[in-house]
């Protein structure tokens, strides 16, 4: 995600905040805020509905091989199902980053692609796929806010303005909470020094009214995310721990991001085939599901399995769920599926906290986890601090102080490397 919503399309004229014109602005993002959000909650209702429906008598969160022939029907209907919501559609195959670079170019979504990302996202996560909701429901938002902008015939920065208005209100409902969305925006332009209050305000609106309206259907937050075993608290060596562990999380989020690049360029030639592209990705997520079921999936639980059980977790088993996890999204990104890597990152991180625990054992266990998780997702998501404010928000906020020294480190580590995939001949992202 190096390349954010940010650039020329954000400028509003130069007139004061404190102006009519800027009030109804902000009374229109937070109605956009709010219908980021209610997509969102349609799209979860969809996934927990079909997921149970198709997975609900499987074993999947199991530390063994499940051997059940419909893990392999189910991927494999999925997959064909992915690739023929590609082939009617008429779609490229791209990640969160490459959508985000096409939108930093021309301020806006398209209504098509955003319905397309969503079915198409919705029947990835359905069917297993390693990957998170964040990214085709950043695009179907972030669509929704362009169409009812455009047809209002607003001015291409108010359409800008009204497409990251869906995206920070499915943000600010997703993560309960108002700011992560405009941290992302302001992080990521920092560089480029076009940080403005009048695109971050709106963003914080409409972040603040979609948690909201989302707090209002179901009355929780999201803390906790995880239960950790027992942190004794801070220690002055837990931030040396987390330099090396930082670096250790960067290293393997930057293995992450080569082996990407290098499957992309392996299945790049079928690109134009989606339904065997299709049918060739349910294949290889049905065998892993059934030898590896805990690589399906986002893989929230299936870390708090890990974390349960983490004495009882060979390292091999450790080892291989990590490259698995790994191997399989870059697979799954390839052959067309479609979704996230920042939250499947965490079970990556996770994972290999474990495995370091396991081997280093005078290390914390909760601290392990933390900060390897901070140096692969801040490789992935160019935002340290969006990704503490997650982090903070799932995990304990005693493992703050190692966790940021982590961020920082993953981030440095990982700085000239970069997910967006360059088409071979073409010199041309997604």
């Amino acid at each position: 995600m190096q390349e954010p919503p940010a650039g020329p399309p954000v400028q509003l004229p130069d007139n004061s905040l404190n102006s009519r014109e800027f009030y109804l602005l902000l009374l229109f993002v937070s109605v956009i805020g709010v219908l980021g959000a209610l997509i969102m909650v349609v799209f979860f209702i969809l996934q927990d509905y079909f997921t149970l429906l198709l997975w609900g008598e499987i074993p999947v969160n199991s530390l063994s091989p499940v051997f059940s022939p419909w893990i392999l029907v189910i991927c494999i209907v999925g997959g064909l199902g992915v690739g023929a919501i590609r082939h009617y559609f008429h779609s490229e195959i791209t990640i969160m980053a490459e959508d985000l670079i096409e939108f930093d170019r021309t301020g806006r979504f398209g209504l098509k692609r955003g319905i397309e990302l969503f079915l198409r996202g919705l029947v990835s996560l359905v069917c297993g796929a390693p990957l998170g909701p964040e990214a085709p429901l950043t695009v179907s938002t972030g669509a929704a806010g362009t169409a009812i902008a455009e047809k209002a015939r607003m001015p291409p920065p108010v359409v800008t303005l009204s497409s990251l208005a869906g995206i920070s209100g499915f943000f600010g409902a997703f993560l309960t909470s108002p700011f992560a969305g405009a941290l992302i925006f302001i992080e990521t332009t920092l560089e480029k020094g076009i940080m403005s209050w009048k695109a971050v305000l709106p963003s914080i609106v409409a972040a603040t009214t979609g948690f909201a309206a989302y707090f209002l259907l179901s009355g929780a937050f999201i803390a906790g995310f995880y239960t950790l075993p027992p942190y004794e608290g801070f220690r002055d060596i837990d931030l040396l721990y987390a330099v090396v562990l930082g670096i250790f999380g960067g290293a393997s989020g930057i293995l992450f991001i080569l082996i990407y690049q290098k499957v992309r360029g392996i299945f790049e030639p079928l690109e134009h085939r989606p339904i065997i592209l299709g049918l060739i990705g349910g294949l290889g997520l049905g065998i892993a599901g059934i030898f590896l079921p805990l690589t399906l999936f986002m893989g929230s639980d299936q870390l708090q399995i890990l974390i349960d059980h983490y004495l009882e977790v060979s390292l091999l088993l450790l080892i291989l769920l990590a490259v698995v996890k790994i191997l399989l999204m870059a697979f799954c990104f390839s052959t067309g599926f479609a979704g996230g890597y920042i939250f499947p990152s965490f079970f990556i991180g996770g994972t290999l906290g474990i495995l370091v625990f396991r081997l280093f054992p005078f290390i914390p266990l909760a601290v392990c986890l933390v900060c390897v998780i901070a140096g692969v997702s801040v490789s992935l998501l160019r935002s340290p601090i969006a990704i503490a404010l997650i982090i903070a928000i799932v995990f304990q906020q005693e493992l703050i102080p190692a966790m940021a020294i982590s961020l920082v480190v993953g981030f440095i580590v990982s700085y000239r490397f970069s997910l967006p995939y360059t088409r071979k001949g073409t010199g041309k992202t997604g």
